[in-house]
C-alpha cells in the first residue's frame, strides 16, 4: 500500500510539473508572438527596410527584455490605508517611470545607429501606440 501511495505521489508531482512546463511554454510562445507582431508593426509604420530590420531586431529585443524585466517588478496596487502609504505607492510608480525613461535613453543611441532621423522621431510614439493597443486588448479580454 505504501508503494502505491508513493507511486501516486510521484505521478501527481510529474503531472503538476508537466502542467507548469506547458504553461511556461505557452507564455513564452505568446510572448514571442507578441514581440514579432510589435516588430512587424514597427517595420510597417516606420518604413524600416530589410537591411535596417536585421540590425534593428536584436537591439529592439534587448530593449523589450529590459522593459519587461522592469515592469515585471511592478506589484499589484494595494489600497493605501494612510497618506504615507499612498505617498509610498506614488513614489514607487514615479521611480518605475524614471527607470523606464533611463532604459529609453540608453537605447535611443543604439536605435540611432540603425534608424533614420525620421524613424527615430516616430519610434517611441509608435511604440507607445502599440503598447496602448495591447493594454486595451488585455483589458477587453479581462472584462469578457
Amino acid at each position: 500500500m505504501e508503494k502505491i501511495k508513493n507511486i501516486f505521489i510521484i505521478l501527481l508531482i510529474s503531472v503538476i510539473s508537466l502542467t507548469a512546463i506547458a504553461q511556461e511554454n505557452r507564455d513564452a510562445t505568446l510572448k514571442e508572438r507578441l514581440y514579432k507582431a510589435k516588430v512587424r508593426e514597427l517595420v510597417y509604420r516606420l518604413h524600416i527596410t530589410e537591411a535596417q530590420q536585421k540590425k534593428f531586431e536584436p537591439i529592439y529585443r534587448a530593449y523589450c527584455e529590459e522593459m519587461s524585466e522592469l515592469w515585471a517588478e511592478r506589484k499589484r496596487p494595494i489600497k493605501p490605508n494612510t497618506s504615507s502609504d499612498a505617498a509610498a505607492i506614488e513614489k514607487r510608480k514615479i521611480e518605475m517611470q524614471q527607470r523606464a525613461q533611463s532604459i529609453r535613453m540608453k537605447y535611443i543611441d543604439k536605435f540611432a545607429m540603425v534608424l533614420t532621423p525620421n524613424q527615430i522621431e516616430r519610434f517611441y510614439e509608435v511604440e507607445s501606440i502599440i503598447q496602448q493597443k495591447l493594454k486595451e486588448r488585455r483589458d477587453q479580454a479581462r472584462n469578457q
